[in-house]
C-alpha cells in the first residue's frame, strides 16, 4: 500500500500565485530584457491538454509563470526551459491543493517552431477524499462541545482541498477563542495521503493554552469620557467563559459612539508577568479619545436659490457622557436660519435618544415670506434590524406672508417618524435602500391656524452594476399627503412644493405645481416625485452622473394626476473626497413652460443628490 506521510502547512492556491509572481519579478530584474521594438528569437506559445474541468484549467493558467511573462520572452533557451520546469512544479502544487495527489504533469518544448511551442499534458488523476479529520489538544483540555466538524466546515467524504483544511484551522482557532481559549494556536498538522484508497487523513494538534474566565472590565486611557457611562453601555457580566466575540462586539459598540479613535484590547498578562494559567483574567480596554469639539463650513449654489453658506459648531461630549450639542447657522439668499440641537444618548434606556431642537428661521421665497421660531423634543430608538422609530412634541410660531394674506400662526404638532436604512454609506451609497415616513398631526393654537394632518414618505434604492462601484444605478421617490382644510387655509410653509435642487432639478425653486396669476407658486396638499441617476466613475476621483427627475404638486389631499408631470434632466460632475462627493449639476426642463422656466439651471453642493 502506497502512502505519503507529511507534516506541512497546506498551501492555498493564492499562495502559489504569490510565489510565482514573486519569482517572476525577481527573474525579470536579473536578466537583460529584449527591446519592445525587437522580435525575440525565444517567443513562445503555451497549450495545456488533459484537464476537462474549466475551474481547474483556470487555476492552472493563473498560476503559470509562462503565461504571466508571455510578453517578456527570455533571453536564452535555457531560461525558457527553466520557466517551463517551474510551471511543471507549480502545476503539481495547484493539483495537490485541489485534492489531485496522484497526478502526472509533463511538457514538450519544440524549439523548431516559431514561436517555440510548449505543450503540457496533464493527467490530474482521481480527486482524493477526506476520510478522517481529528483535532488533538496538547495540554489535555477537552474540546468544547460546540466545536464540531460541521462548525468547522468539514464533512467526511468531501474533496481533500487545501482551502477547506486551512479554513477549518482558522475557524477552530476563532471558535476556541470564543469558548474560553483565547491563547489557542496551531502546534502541528499532519496529513496522510493513501494512494490506494484515494483518501486523506488529517490530524491537527492545537496548543489550546489555558482555560480563561472573564473577570472585571478595566478601562485605560480615558481623559474626558466618564467611565460610568461606558460601564452602563457595556452591561458587563464578570465570571463568564472567555469569549473573544463578546469583547469584539463591545469594542465596536464603543467605537460607534464617535467618542474614540481607537479602542483596543490590552494583551492578557498576569500581575507578575508569569505564564497564564487556568483561571480568571481581567479584560482591559485601552482608549484613545477623539477631539470632542469641531467646527465646519460649507457652501452651495444654484441658479434658482442663489448662493448659501453653512457654519456649524459641535461638542460630542458635553457632560462627559456622550451628549451632543450642535449649532448650525445658515446664511443664504433666500434663507437665514439658526438651529441648535441637543442629543442625550441612551436616555431612560440603552439605545434610546432624547433630542431637543430650537430653530429660528427667516425664509424669503416667491411662494411666501416666513419669520418663525420652532421647538421640538422627542425620543427615538432602534427597532428590529435597520429601523429607527421616534415620537415627539413640537411647537411653532410663525408670521407668514403669501400671495393672498399675512397671518400669524401658532401650531402644536405630534411628529411620528420611522426610518429604514440598509445602505452602505451615508453620503455616497452604492447598495441597499432607504425609506422614511413622517406623520405629523397639527393642532392650531389660535383662531387663524387650522387643524390638519401632514404625511411625507421618501424612498431611495441603490444598485452597483460594475465592480468597485464603477457604475451605480440610483432611484428615488417621494409622496406627500395632507388632510384637513383647503390648501389656502393651511400655513404656506407647511404646504408641499417641488422644483429645484433636492427635488426636480431643471426648474426654479418651488415652481413645479400650482401657480397664481403672477406665476408665483402657491403650494398644494399632495405631491409626488421620482428620480433616476446613473453614477459612473471615470477615475477614482471623478464621476459623471446623467439624471432625470419628474413630479408635480396637487391641490387635492392625494395626488389626482390632474396635471402632467414636469420632467427635468441633466448631467452632473462628481469630485470624490474623504467627506463625500462634491457635485456640480446642470439640468434643463424637458417640458419647459413659456415665460416661467429658464432654459438651464446649475447646482453646486456636497453629497449626492439623494
Amino acid at each position: 500500500m502506497k502512502y505519503l506521510t507529511t507534516s506541512f502547512t497546506l498551501q492555498l492556491i493564492v499562495g502559489v500565485f504569490l510565489t510565482n509572481l514573486y519569482v517572476g519579478f525577481s527573474y525579470a530584474q536579473a536578466i537583460q530584457l529584449p527591446s519592445l521594438t525587437e522580435t525575440s528569437p525565444y517567443e513562445y506559445k503555451v497549450s495545456i491538454d488533459g484537464i476537462p474541468d474549466e475551474k481547474l484549467i483556470e487555476l492552472i493558467q493563473l498560476s503559470s509563470r509562462l503565461q504571466q511573462l508571455k510578453d517578456k520572452p527570455p533571453s536564452s533557451l535555457a531560461a525558457l526551459k527553466r520557466r517551463a520546469r517551474e510551471d511543471e512544479e507549480g502545476f503539481n502544487k495547484v493539483l495537490r491543493s485541489e485534492g489531485f495527489y496522484d497526478n502526472a504533469v509533463a511538457f514538450d518544448l519544440d524549439e523548431s517552431k516559431t514561436p517555440i511551442d510548449i505543450a503540457y499534458n496533464i493527467e490530474p488523476g482521481p480527486q482524493f477524499r477526506l476520510s478522517s479529520f481529528q483535532v488533538k489538544t496538547s495540554r489535555g483540555h477537552a474540546l468544547p462541545q460546540t466545536i464540531t466538524l460541521a462548525t468547522l466546515g468539514i464533512e467526511i467524504g468531501m474533496n481533500a482541498r487545501s482551502e477547506a483544511i486551512i479554513d477549518a484551522q482558522n475557524k477552530l482557532i476563532v471558535q476556541l477563542a470564543n469558548n474560553g481559549f483565547p491563547e489557542a494556536k496551531l502546534a502541528d498538522q499532519e496529513a496522510i495521503v493513501d494512494f490506494e484508497l484515494e483518501s486523506m487523513d488529517v490530524t491537527l494538534t492545537i496548543d489550546e493554552g489555558p482555560y480563561l474566565v472573564m473577570g472585571d472590565l478595566v478601562f485605560e486611557g480615558l481623559t474626558e469620557v466618564d467611565p460610568q457611562h461606558l460601564y452602563r453601555l457595556a452591561e458587563w457580566q464578570s465570571g463568564q467563559q472567555y469569549n473573544a466575540e463578546i469583547i469584539d462586539k463591545l469594542r465596536r459598540k464603543f467605537l460607534r459612539t464617535g467618542l474614540f479613535d481607537v479602542v483596543r484590547l490590552k494583551p492578557r498578562t498576569t500581575p507578575d508577568n508569569t505564564e497564564l494559567r487556568d483561571g480568571i483574567v481581567p479584560v482591559t480596554l485601552v482608549f484613545i479619545e477623539r477631539d470632542h469639539r469641531s467646527i465646519g463650513f460649507g457652501a452651495s449654489f444654484s441658479t434658482s436659490e442663489g448662493a448659501g453658506t453653512e457654519f456649524f459648531w459641535e461638542n460630542r461630549n458635553l457632560f462627559d457622557n456622550g451628549e451632543k450639542l450642535r449649532t448650525d447657522l445658515t446664511v443664504a439668499e433666500i434663507r437665514r436660519q439658526l438651529n441648535v440641537t441637543f442629543v442625550k444618548p441612551h436616555y431612560g434606556r440603552l439605545e434610546q435618544n432624547l433630542t431637543a431642537d430650537l430653530n429660528i428661521k427667516q425664509e424669503l421665497t416667491d411662494a411666501f415670506d416666513e419669520n418663525s421660531v420652532a421647538a421640538f423634543v422627542g425620543l427615538d430608538r432602534p427597532w428590529q434590524e435597520n429601523w429607527t422609530v421616534g415620537a415627539g412634541l413640537s411647537f411653532e410660531f410663525a408670521q407668514i406672508e403669501d400671495t393672498e394674506s399675512e397671518e400669524s400662526y401658532a401650531l402644536a404638532g405630534l411628529p411620528l417618524t420611522a426610518r429604514y436604512d440598509s445602505t452602505d454609506d451615508l453620503l455616497d451609497p452604492s447598495q441597499g435602500f432607504r425609506v422614511s415616513t413622517k406623520l405629523v398631526p397639527y393642532l392650531g393654537l389660535n383662531e387663524v391656524t387650522p387643524n390638519f394632518l401632514r404625511n411625507e414618505i421618501d424612498g431611495s434604492t441603490y444598485y452597483s452594476v460594475l465592480d468597485d462601484n464603477r457604475l451605480v444605478l440610483a432611484a428615488r421617490g417621494k409622496v406627500g399627503l395632507m388632510a384637513g382644510e383647503t390648501a389656502s387655509d393651511i400655513p404656506a410653509s407647511k404646504r408641499f412644493y417641488s422644483g429645484g435642487g433636492g427635488s426636480i432639478r431643471g426648474y426654479k425653486h418651488q415652481t413645479v405645481g400650482p401657480l397664481n396669476d403672477s406665476d408665483d407658486p402657491v403650494g398644494g396638499r399632495s405631491l409626488i416625485e421620482v428620480g433616476f441617476e446613473a453614477r459612473t466613475k471615470i477615475t477614482e476621483d471623478i464621476g459623471l452622473v446623467p439624471f432625470i427627475e419628474g413630479g408635480n404638486v396637487y391641490d387635492s389631499m392625494v395626488p389626482d394626476f390632474s396635471e402632467n408631470f414636469q420632467w427635468g434632466a441633466g448631467v452632473g460632475l462628481r469630485y470624490y473626497t474623504a467627506i463625500g462627493p462634491i457635485r456640480f449639476d446642470v439640468a434643463v426642463p424637458l417640458n419647459r413652460r413659456k415665460d416661467i422656466d429658464d432654459a438651464v439651471q446649475f447646482y453646486v453642493s456636497i453629497g449626492q443628490a439623494f
